[in-house]
């Protein structure tokens, strides 16, 4: 494991573990109520949140919700931004990352509660951020590999009661 997926790693842990997520944040523009494809918060069911932002190849996180602090630098480009909730609960018991085999670039990740009735799917690209919810994980490994069968990826998984392993996906 190189130092950049034992950074994601990492990070994942730190943000996710043991966490039970209530709502999904989106953020619109308040002048064209327009959605901001390239930023998500998710609340957890302690009050905490998870913010997530895409500009490049990587993901940022934080701990920090938009009005209290803002790590995103979104107020540079919008005045007002309003949040629209999207209910979903569930406990975070398995964690699954996705990284490009060329490049250091965290392609996306699926969380999902121990039988997996209840999931969530991000999957990142250049700029945007694409949610989906309770998809299976056979479905999100068929998305992962036709859309990065040609460059390869690499997977890396957590159950909750174990480490976190390479998944061998054929």
């Amino acid at each position: 494991m190189d130092s950049y997926i034992l950074s994601f790693i990492k990070k994942m842990s730190y943000f996710f573990e043991h966490k039970k997520i209530s709502n999904i944040i989106y953020l619109h523009d308040e002048d064209d109520n327009e959605r901001l494809d390239h930023v998500i918060f998710l609340e957890t069911e302690d009050g905490d949140f998870i913010g997530i932002y895409i500009r490049g190849m990587n993901p940022h996180f934080s701990s920090n919700r938009i009005y209290d602090l803002d790590d995103f630098n979104l107020f540079a480009n919008y005045e007002r931004l309003i949040e629209h909730k999207e209910n979903i609960i569930f406990k975070i018991e398995y964690v699954c990352l996705f990284f490009s085999s060329e490049y250091n670039e965290l392609l996306g990740f699926y969380l999902s509660n121990k039988d997996i009735s209840s999931s969530l799917f991000v999957l990142f690209s250049q700029d945007e951020i694409d949610v989906k919810k309770n998809y299976s994980k056979s479905d999100v490994i068929e998305i992962i590999k036709n859309k990065y069968s040609s460059e390869g990826f690499i997977t890396y998984e957590k159950k909750s009661e174990s480490g976190w392993e390479d998944l061998k996906i054929e």
